[in-house]
This record gives C-alpha cells, sequence and structure tokens, in this order.
C-alpha cells in the first residue's frame, strides 16, 4: 500500500546531527528504516496518493550552515589552504592539519579543495559546488523506493546514498539506503557528471529521516561505515524527507 508523507518538521540543533558526525555544540551508524544564501529549501506540496514525492537536493554546505547559523556558508567536510592556521578541529568535530580551514563557498571557483588532513582532492570549489538533482521516494508495502536524477557530480566519482536518521544521535544515525551491509547504495557518476541511481530500503521513510548523497574522494566504498568523515567521506547533497 502506498502512504504519502507528513509536512516538513523543522529539527532545530538535531539537524545538525544529519550532516555528519556528532556535532558538541549539540549536544551522529544501523537503525531499521528496515545556493549562495542559507536558507532552507522550500517543501514541496504533496503528492496525490499513491504517487511518488518528489524532493529537490540542498547542497550540503547550504544546509549545514542554515541549520548551524554560520555567519557564512561553509563547507564543514572540505578544506581550502590556509598557511598558518593551526592543526585543531572545526565544525562537526571533524580534526583537521595544520594550514588548512573549512572552505567558504565564496571563494573562487578555481580554488583547489583538500581534505581534512591536507591531501589533495583534484577537484576545485566550483566543481563541488556543481552539484544539484532531486530524489523521487515511493513507499510501496514495507519498501521505500528512491529514484534519483543527479548532476554537477565529479566526472567518475564514486558515490553512495545514506539515510540520516535525525531522531538517533551517535550509533545507528547513518544507516545505507540499501542493503545494511551497504553493497546496493554506490554509483558511480558518468563522465558528464550524471547519475540517475535506484536505491530501495526495508522499511518507509518518514520526516524524521534525510536522505544525502556522499561522495568518496578515495574512489572506495565503505559499507555500512560511510568511511572517515572529511577524509574520504564528504557529504555532497542532503534532503530532508517530507
Amino acid at each position: 500500500m502506498a502512504i504519502t508523507r507528513s509536512p516538513l518538521l523543522t529539527i532545530g540543533c538535531a539537524a545538525l546531527f544529519a550532516l555528519a558526525m556528532p556535532l558538541s555544540a549539540c549536544g551522529g551508524q544501523t537503525h531499521p528504516a528496515s545556493a549562495s544564501t542559507t536558507s532552507s529549501p522550500t517543501a514541496p506540496s504533496a503528492p496525490p496518493s499513491g504517487a511518488p514525492s518528489t524532493l529537490p537536493y540542498q547542497l550540503h554546505m547550504d544546509f549545514f550552515s542554515h541549520e548551524s547559523n554560520q555567519p557564512a556558508v561553509i563547507d564543514p567536510q572540505m578544506f581550502v589552504s590556509s598557511p598558518g592556521t593551526p592543526a585543531g578541529t572545526g565544525p562537526q568535530n571533524i580534526s583537521h592539519a595544520a594550514d588548512v580551514t573549512p572552505a567558504p563557498k565564496t571563494d573562487p571557483s578555481e580554488t583547489p579543495l583538500l581534505a581534512a588532513d591536507g591531501t589533495p582532492l583534484g577537484i576545485t570549489l566550483g566543481q563541488w559546488e556543481s552539484a544539484a538533482g532531486t530524489v523521487s521516494l515511493t513507499c510501496d508495502g514495507s519498501q521505500d523506493t528512491a529514484a534519483h536524477e543527479l548532476r554537477g557530480l565529479i566526472p567518475g566519482g564514486l558515490y553512495s546514498v545514506f539515510v540520516v536518521h535525525l531522531n538517533i544521535q551517535g550509533s545507528g544515525r547513518f544507516t545505507p539506503f540499501g542493503d545494511p551491509a551497504g553493497t546496493a547504495n554506490n554509483f558511480t557518476a558518468s563522465a558528464d557528471g550524471t547519475a540517475s541511481p535506484t536505491t530501495t530500503v526495508n522499511g518507509c521513510l518518514t520526516n524524521q529521516e534525510a536522505v544525502v548523497i556522499i561522495w568518496h574522494s578515495d574512489h572506495q566504498a565503505h559499507g555500512a561505515s560511510a568511511g572517515t568523515i572529511g577524509v574520504d567521506w564528504h557529504n555532497a547533497l542532503i534532503t530532508r524527507v517530507t
């Protein structure tokens, strides 16, 4: 039996945990589910009964910066060169090496991006910010199917789809949008940066969850774990389920 989805839920501080690992500011992996501004996306109108719910993806940096009230949009999981900056811990409790800092969205588009440990990622800020797309969710019986239409991805990049359980903190917050072992939620972007994967998970998602597209900069799938945040795990796009 197909179901429709409830209105968008404002989650406040808990939304910060939808982004990655736990945040010290608010207190963030398996649970049976089984833009230049920082404005939140507008929830689409509810579809008629039996129709898929199509949601727009948002750049993760925009979502994070809005929900954590950053004074300017930054990407907590991408870094840029910043000589003289000491090693430390940035937003989302991500430890970073010396001489790097979280990437500001307004840096020049040709700015090279680095991992938290200072490793060059081989892409520019402009490439990273070009990601966009939609996901159509259809809950039928005991399964939720997500049909993604993505563009602006890293050509040939390895990505995975995860569910973020907004009402869970710590272990169980992130689970694969696929089988629990994380073997069916991975996909590779085409040479032109597009992808149209379809993923299915047991259980119907609610407005207590979000869907996130993760880029693995080491080009390795990490199974039920998304990898190491800020090093080989980088949230590209996110949308709340409505």
